[in-house]
């Protein structure tokens, strides 16, 4: 019996999904430039005045967006300004790391309005882990605003459609967790999941140091190793969403043994734990790399070793990531950005130096701007991002006209 191959047929996209990220680009102009005229958001955009006026209907039917009569009048009728209703409600940001839990609270147009971190132990209970979760976010909400949705970034693998954390490394027993599902459940508002370094990667791009680039690259340095690539505004994931996982590729063929089951993973050789490893068997008394970094400074040998070795495995590592994807910019954050002030500047060096010529020319490797914000501030952008993506499915319909304050109010707020 003649069986018919399979054949995998590229999906084009969708009337809606262009929407969405046409919407998107309007919300980010809107964000950068506000207050803001349709016909400047035309200009700065590049989409048609139909276009945007379409989709400043739409953003005004669920009440995202005030407008003010501008005081200046040139030819014809006083433009409207457009800026985001920041009392139309609240979004919730979150990191779970392995030593705490961090909850940033923003209006629509992703402006912090409120921090709170506090400790966490995975190692702990499942559900007490999530306990802990809630509360944080419990804790944020401002009960005075309606809540649009929340965003989480976790240490990966984890499966960001679903909604689920598979098994991230020294996460006690956070296995095949469905953590968006509890969220949503308690919460009674979408929730949405990513691995922390893609969100931070969001959050760079979004808000941070990668705010004027389509294409970019964050590699986060701390307790482990992990990287987000942005390719055309969007995360890229891969087959099994395993890009990202610079930590697990190979710099050092007959180095360490890694917890992934290879040998040589940049991982083992210039996360926080195995630089302190390395300290504490070469006989230093440093306790984090800023102790480490204070003692090269001064003088010791074996400290400006370690962090020249750490320095060659990295290099290593982001010339294979330049050669490999091509980023416009590099980000680097993390503790290890933060402990030692000179790594993106030396690695920014040593990268030109090995990387194509005309690559080398062009590619720009910088610190995040954003800090400890940025898983945070990712998971926040996430969460706009894909209430953007449905908007009649994720917000009610507020039973209001869209808000017009006058030039009078304007001023007296301004």
């Amino acid at each position: 019996m003649n069986q018919r191959k399979e054949r995998t047929i590229r999906q084009g996209r969708n009337l809606p999904e262009v929407r969405a990220d046409n919407l998107s680009v309007v919300v980010e102009a809107i964000q950068k430039l506000q207050p803001i005229s349709r016909s400047e958001l035309a200009d700065a955009t590049g989409l048609t005045a139909a276009s945007i006026t379409h989709m400043v209907n739409e953003l005004e039917a669920f009440n995202l967006l005030v407008e003010t009569p501008s005081s200046v009048r040139n030819i014809g009728r006083r433009p409207t300004l457009l800026t985001f209703n920041q009392n139309r409600g609240q979004v919730i940001g979150v990191e779970v790391s392995r030593s705490g839990v961090q909850a940033i609270r923003s209006d629509f147009g992703g402006r912090t309005l409120a921090r709170l971190e506090r400790p966490f132990q995975p190692s702990a209970s499942v559900e007490k882990g999530l306990g802990v979760v809630r509360e944080v976010i419990a804790d944020i909400i401002d009960v005075q605003l309606s809540l649009l949705g929340i965003g989480v970034g976790v240490p990966g693998p984890v499966d960001s459609t679903a909604g689920v954390v598979i098994e991230p490394p020294n996460f006690g027993g956070w296995r095949n967790v469905a953590l968006t599902a509890s969220l949503s459940e308690h919460f009674g508002v979408p929730c949405w999941l990513d691995d922390d370094a893609k969100a931070a990667a969001f959050g760079e791009r979004w808000y941070g140091a990668g705010r004027n680039e389509e294409t970019l690259l964050y590699i986060s340095l701390r307790s482990g190793v992990g990287a987000g690539l942005i390719l055309g505004d969007r995360v890229y994931r891969g087959a099994h969403e395993l890009a990202g996982e610079i930590g697990h590729t190979t710099i050092h063929v007959d180095g360490p043994l890694c917890e992934c089951g290879n040998r040589g993973c940049l991982e083992t050789l210039v996360s926080v734990p195995a630089i302190m490893q390395e300290a504490r068997r070469l006989g230093l008394s440093a306790q984090n790399p800023a102790e480490l970094h204070q003692l090269a400074l001064e003088g010791n040998l074996v400290a400006q070793n370690i962090k020249e070795r750490v320095y060659l495995y990295l290099s290593a590592a982001l010339v294979n990531a330049v050669n490999h994807y091509d980023p416009a910019v590099i980000v680097l954050g993390g503790q290890l950005v933060r402990s030692w002030p000179e790594l993106t500047d030396t690695l920014a060096v040593k990268v030109k130096g090995r990387s194509f010529g005309y690559l080398s020319k062009d590619i720009r490797i910088i610190a995040s701007t954003l800090g400890t914000d940025a898983v945070a501030l990712g998971a926040v952008a996430i969460a706009i991002h894909n209430i953007l993506r449905d908007l009649s499915g994720t917000l009610s319909t507020p039973a209001v006209e869209p808000l017009v304050v006058s030039t009078a109010v304007a001023q007296a707020q301004s």
